[in-house]
């Protein structure tokens, strides 16, 4: 498993490519583009992207933040996309300290996480699934990028 991420924002490229009007739930606010923390998994590369006010558990949630909020903040991994092509990856950024402090001491945690989702998503597209699992991918941006996912 790689160790190596970096804090960035996605580019103008990736949303001229991906447009809100074709892919929905891609998040995008031009006026506050979003952090997204980029990693290779299995030969892609996941742009997945820092939030606030996170109100389900496919994600994980900061412990510690210097934020002034009352909501959740964390990785928000049904809103992972694909970034494989390096025009996407937009300007580097910084995070709050506490959440970046914790991000590299929870790093192998995050990724197994994710892992965890991103399987779980491949399997259910090549298997089906219940009720429940049909609710949990009902959202999610992995939709959209299924030939690098190999589905």
């Amino acid at each position: 498993m790689q160790t190596v991420f970096t804090l960035n924002k996605l580019s103008m490229d990736f949303y001229t490519n991906y447009p809100a009007t074709q892919y929905a739930e891609i998040e995008y606010k031009p006026s506050r583009p979003y952090v997204v923390m980029v990693v290779e998994i299995d030969g892609n590369k996941f742009a997945l992207p820092l939030r606030t006010n996170i109100r389900h558990n496919y994600c994980y949630k900061f412990k510690n933040t210097g934020r002034d909020t009352q909501s959740s903040t964390g990785i928000d991994f049904t809103k992972a996309v694909i970034v494989n092509d390096e025009k996407y990856i937009g300007a580097p950024t910084t995070i709050d300290n506490k959440e970046y402090v914790e991000l590299m001491n929870k790093f192998y945690f995050v990724i197994k996480k994710f892992r965890n989702y991103l399987n779980g998503y491949i399997d259910y597209r090549r298997n089906g699934g219940d009720e429940f699992t049909a609710r949990k991918y009902q959202f999610t941006t992995l939709q959209y990028f299924e030939s690098e996912l190999g589905i």
